[in-house]
């Protein structure tokens, strides 16, 4: 690069070792990542592989690939490159879920309400109220 120029190089990682890899030409079959030895022209690094596609290929073209870890011919191949805050697509499920469930209290649950009036009680104590109320013999 010139001068003040930004780089604007995409970035790529081994699918493996999570390793940044740089290079300067096309990636070849039987091309390996320095850092472990994974293929790099394979399933697992390409920017149309998806577990939850048919074939686990987003590309409607692609033939199947029995192992997505082995190098091979796919002409369809793209490296998935990075881009500065992303993340995987399983730190986004898992945000996802903690934003569902795991977000913090609800407001119902940040005040337990005592059913027979007084100081509230911890929540293990109103459920066992609760419980207890709800058997209650008449």
């Amino acid at each position: 690069m010139f001068g003040g120029a930004k780089n604007t190089e995409k970035r790529h990682v081994c699918y493996s070792c999570k390793e940044e890899l740089v290079f300067e030409t096309k990636i070849g079959r039987r091309d390996m990542c320095p850092s472990c030895s994974a293929y790099l022209h394979c399933c697992l690094n390409c920017d149309f592989w998806d577990p939850n596609a048919h074939n686990q290929c987003t590309e409607n073209q692609g033939e199947f690939i029995r192992d997505r870890a082995e190098g091979n011919f796919c002409g369809f191949f793209t490296f998935k490159s990075l881009g500065e805050n992303v993340m995987s697509e399983a730190d986004q499920a898992k945000a996802k879920l903690g934003s569902l469930f795991g977000g913090g209290p609800t407001p119902s649950a940040s005040k337990p309400s005592n059913p027979f009036g007084g100081p509230s009680p911890s929540s293990e104590d109103a459920a066992r109220a609760r419980l207890d109320a709800l058997f209650k013999k008449k």
